[in-house]
């Protein structure tokens, strides 16, 4: 799980070099990783609102959502940011033969692509919920 993480900002930190910007690729690649991240733990809350209890509201300040948050902050500043330790990961992927980073980039974009669509699902069954919230007020 640990390489598949590892791998995971090895293509996001290869992206963020390739791509013009002006924050460096493992700022860029770390970012990213949490933003992501963030995103599935929403859907998961979001996901816990409409299948298990209605009754749940979500905050954005609620104790449950800053320990989260504070724990995808932690967790991704001491797997890249804390020390240089990433950088070996990089240059042992960079090592890894052709056909094998082909199937791993899909493997990212695949997760990636599941992580955008259950956003995408559940703000559409949050929005459900609103609405009929609403309806019977």
């Amino acid at each position: 799980m640990k390489g598949a993480y590892y791998y995971l900002f090895y293509k996001l930190y290869k992206f963020g070099e390739w791509s013009p910007s002006s924050f460096p690729g493992d700022f860029t690649a770390t970012f990213t990783i949490a933003v992501f991240e963030t995103m599935f733990l929403a859907c998961l809350k979001f996901y816990y609102i409409e299948f298990v209890n209605h009754n749940d509201v979500f905050s954005l300040t609620s104790f449950q959502t800053i320990v989260s948050l504070l724990a995808i902050f932690l967790i991704n500043y001491f797997a890249f940011l804390r020390d240089a330790k990433w950088k070996d990961y990089v240059k042992s992927f960079d090592k890894l033969p052709k056909y094998k980073n082909i199937i791993g980039t899909w493997v990212v974009i695949g997760t990636l692509a599941f992580i955008i669509i259950n956003v995408a699902i559940s703000f559409h069954l949050m929005g459900q919920i609103a609405a009929n919230r609403n309806k019977f007020k």
